[in-house]
């Protein structure tokens, strides 16, 4: 079989090659998932570029060690290179391993959730029980291959983490994101508000109906002066950032006393200029979000209880997302490059059959 496979890290994608490998049979409790389409994601390129391993370096736990962890307890390694990236799509399960129960899963189509050191960017994949969650009929391979990483982050951010309520202002970067598209979605079924920051202009057209209730294009608005006309002088009371740097900075001066500002992104920059007062005088506060240290550190019970509503809200049709290409698998890196391109309107596929 192919799989893509990062040998070692690189901006231009130099150390992404693509190899041939045995088909692997599954061990013990794990099953084998013939994949039809995998997402592209930044989560993904974050591996390729060496982001995520740069990001958990400077953590306190990996002070000193050799080998740096996602978490605390060093349980969560960083996947050692090389590694097979991808970390979500959707596929055929075509064979059990012992302790599976073949007449439940065999021949079922199933959602992946899983990423390196053995993601979904090949052509067979082996995942355990818990990586992978049944898709309705309904849902078609390209929407099933993208229901999993961001409309969970969508909900666990705007609902769970920052638990914004009705009537409630939150404010988005990158406005016409996969992730934020799908938090203004909430917002509407939920009753909060929602302001998507753009760059560029959105006319009326399908996209841009997915967009907040207000949308504000910085590249021509002063983001601080159309917040406070909008929110009639208070401020927000929820920011969400996936941006980083310079605009970071400004939608923290966006945040009313006692708001709350989540940073679960750096598509522009790692780091921004933070002015101590601007958190001390509103009574502010600012914190993280990364979607596999949250689920690591849950139970069954609640990770099952927040499945349950994403699988309800994905029903009522809350979470399409636009798909602007598919392509092969053999064009991995025609793929990576078109999902880098700006003014992208919907998500890049990787296609296995084609």
């Amino acid at each position: 079989m192919q799989a893509i496979q990062i040998n070692n890290v690189s901006d231009d994608l130099s150390g992404v090659d693509i190899i041939d490998t045995p088909i692997p049979d599954p061990g013990h409790g794990t099953f084998r998932v013939r994949m039809l389409k995998a997402a592209v994601h930044p989560s993904d390129l974050n591996y390729i570029r060496g982001d995520y391993l740069a990001g958990i370096e400077r953590l306190i736990w990996n002070y000193g060690v050799d080998h740096a962890s996602f978490d605390a307890a060093h349980g969560k390694p960083h996947p050692s290179l090389p590694c097979i990236p991808g970390g979500e799509g959707v596929g055929i399960i075509d064979a059990c391993g012992e302790g599976i129960d073949s007449e439940q899963w065999l021949g079922k189509r199933v959602g992946l959730f899983v990423g390196p050191p053995s993601g979904t960017w090949q052509e067979y994949v082996i995942a355990a029980p818990q990586q992978v969650f049944p898709v309705p009929d309904a849902l078609s391979d390209e929407q099933a291959a993208l229901m999993m990483l961001n409309p969970l982050t969508a909900l666990l951010t705007s609902r769970y983490i920052l638990g914004v309520t009705e009537g409630q202002y939150l404010l988005l970067s990158a406005g016409a994101s996969a992730v934020s598209k799908q938090v203004a979605a909430l917002g509407r079924h939920f009753g909060f508000k929602t302001i998507s920051l753009v760059r560029g202009e959105h006319t009326a057209d399908s996209a841009s109906q997915q967009l907040g209730d207000v949308v504000i294009n910085t590249s021509k608005q002063d983001l601080r002066a159309e917040v406070k006309r909008v929110t009639e002088g208070r401020g927000v009371e929820c920011a969400l950032d996936c941006v980083g740097g310079e605009l970071a900075e400004q939608m923290i001066g966006c945040l009313t006393e006692g708001g709350r500002m989540l940073l679960y992104g750096t598509l522009g920059a790692p780091s921004m200029a933070l002015f101590s007062r601007d958190l001390m005088m509103s009574n502010a506060s600012i914190s993280g979000f990364y979607l596999p240290g949250w689920l690591a550190s849950q139970t069954a019970e609640s990770i099952g209880a927040v499945m349950g509503e994403l699988a309800q809200l994905s029903g009522a049709g809350l979470f399409h997302s636009p798909i602007e290409a598919q392509f092969p698998l053999s064009a991995a890196r025609e793929a990576v490059t078109a999902s880098l391109q700006p003014g992208r309107d919907g998500k890049i596929l990787l296609d296995f059959s084609q």
